[in-house]
Formats: structure tokens, sequence, C-alpha cells
């Protein structure tokens, strides 16, 4: 018998988490949250990269993670 694999989504939000401590300046983590995506928004001007494409790819992305870890006919998407 193999062991249980680590959850990839939660390796995902720890992963997450872990950048927004990093990226606190004594804020709470929501406010940290806020700043990063803020923060993002500028690099994306600055680089001439398109954050509302990049969040819309980001959302399509979770939705398919989620959907990789659901085993049943409950299934976020067709």
């Amino acid at each position: 018998m193999t062991p249980p694999r680590e959850d990839p989504n939660a390796l995902r939000a720890a992963r997450a988490g872990c950048i927004l401590i990093h990226h606190r300046n004594g804020e709470d983590l929501h406010t940290s949250l806020v700043e990063l995506l803020a923060d993002a928004m500028h690099w994306c001007d600055a680089t001439g990269d398109d954050f509302h494409l990049a969040l819309a790819q980001a959302c399509r992305h979770y939705i398919l993670e989620l959907n990789d870890q659901q085993h049943d006919e409950r299934r976020l998407l067709p």
C-alpha cells in the first residue's frame, strides 16, 4: 500500500501563506494579501503585463485544481 500523497492544494495554500507572512509589514494577513495584489498590479503596469488576464488565468487554474481534488460526481465544472 502506498502512503497518501500530500494534498497539493494544501501545499499551495501553505506556500501562499508563507508569501503573505514574508510580505506583511506588521499588518494582518488579509491586509497583506490586499497589498500584495496591489503591488502585483503596479508590477504589471511597470512591465506591461496584463494583471486582469493573469487574474482570469489564475481563477481558471484554481477551479481546475479544485476539480482535481474532487473524486466524486460533484465536480465544479462539467
